[in-house]
């Protein structure tokens, strides 16, 4: 396993490539270009605030912040994964024609989302300053953070991508459990005011994105970081999926070929 990982480096010219033009062609005949970049999180911030704050009185200090610090890393958690799906069955063409490990297809997907994101988070700092709030130390933890968070997000795109070459209804069916995991995750809602106590050790179990965008909130604005024993559980079903995601996926790889 390690070594089929290692042979991903020798193609980081291609991976390169293949970001590029991703990032090309997404923001290619647009008059804001990557602008947009910012203006999207910002726009669904302003609507969330109108929703949630104003309407529904959310409660929660510093609303603004805790949604872009939520909607940012989940929106990049959306794209790559709901994008990932069809990755190898558009690109059947070149699969069959010339190797390359095919992982690459989806990995450049979450490379691509990821520069996004990235860009997305300097949104942040002038809304933190305007908030008064100090950057700490915790802001060291960013890179350790995200990559757990790509890992996470890696491995389940490996494993719909590769069920849906054999049934085609996943690129249906992912949609709606994104959409049903966006509302079970705390994004414009606070853990501690929705997920009884007896049952949050389970719920951050079987949900580590709650936990990421709570240490997310915790190195942008100082938000309580977890308990150690649900970041405990986090990291390790993001080092298991990614794990089962990447075997599955290099286990079918050869029927993937055949079936595209």
């Amino acid at each position: 396993m390690f070594k089929k990982l290692l042979e991903l480096y020798q193609y980081k010219e291609l991976i390169q490539t293949l970001v590029s033009r991703n990032l090309k062609v997404r923001y290619r005949n647009s008059i804001l270009g990557y602008a947009w970049t910012w203006l999207d999180p910002l726009m669904m911030m302003f609507i969330f605030i109108l929703v949630f704050d104003v309407l529904f009185k959310s409660g929660i200090k510093h609303f603004p912040l805790y949604l872009l610090c939520g909607l940012i890393p989940w929106t990049f958690f959306q794209n790559t994964t709901g994008q990932s799906v069809s990755s190898i069955t558009d690109n059947a063409g070149l699969i069959k024609r010339v190797y390359y490990p095919r992982e690459i297809f989806p990995l450049t997907i979450m490379l691509t989302h990821g520069v996004t994101m990235f860009l997305s988070l300097l949104v942040l700092i002038p809304v933190v300053l305007a908030f008064g709030i100090p950057i700490t130390a915790k802001i060291l933890l960013f890179p350790i953070i995200s990559i757990f968070f790509f890992l996470f997000t890696f491995g389940l795109s490996l494993i719909f991508s590769t069920m849906n070459v054999f049934m085609r209804d996943i690129r249906h069916i992912v949609p709606l459990i994104l959409r049903l995991l966006f509302y079970g995750t705390p994004i414009f809602y606070a853990v501690e005011n929705r997920v009884p106590e007896r049952i949050l050790d389970v719920y951050m179990f079987v949900n580590p994105l709650a936990v990421i965008l709570n240490l997310f909130r915790s190195m942008f604005m100082n938000y309580y970081v977890p308990k150690p024993i649900h970041i405990a559980f986090a990291l390790v079903d993001c080092i298991l999926l990614f794990l089962v995601g990447y075997v599955f996926f290099k286990k079918n790889e050869d029927l993937m070929v055949k079936r595209i």
